[in-house]
């Protein structure tokens, strides 16, 4: 199977089987949903978890769409209303705001290297 070829980088969400890689909103996508992106997503007194759930994605599905189809201009918001749970749902929302604090990848990028850490791990400071 050939690499997809992604229009911008993105966070990875697993979703549907595999994972879809979502970008950041656009400025103009940040102007244009203003009011979404401000409203504060915080459960409302007496809220049960499933209406706080079900409120929260009517609320982020639309947004979330228009960031993944910028890599993936097929998927519609009622797919996404399907592959999403309460998990990705959140995942998918800190994405469309690069605020996942996990980093952006292409697919097929190779991952940073990292130091290695631990008792296996050498200390330059440390004498021999």
């Amino acid at each position: 199977m050939a690499k997809e070829k992604l229009n911008f980088p993105g966070v990875p969400v697993y979703m549907n089987g595999r994972n879809y890689f979502i970008p950041s909103l656009s400025v103009r996508q940040y102007r244009e949903n203003a009011s979404s992106l401000e409203s504060a997503l915080e459960a409302r007194e007496g809220e049960t978890a499933a209406a706080f759930v079900s409120r929260v994605a009517a609320a982020t599905i639309p947004v979330i769409g228009i960031a993944l189809r910028r890599n993936y201009p097929d998927v519609t918001d009622d797919q996404l209303d399907d592959w999403l749970d309460s998990a990705t749902l959140i995942q998918a929302w800190k994405a469309t705001q690069n605020a996942s604090g996990m980093t952006p990848v292409t697919e097929g990028e190779d991952l940073p290297a990292v130091e290695p850490t631990g008792a296996a791990s050498t200390d330059a400071s440390q004498p021999a």
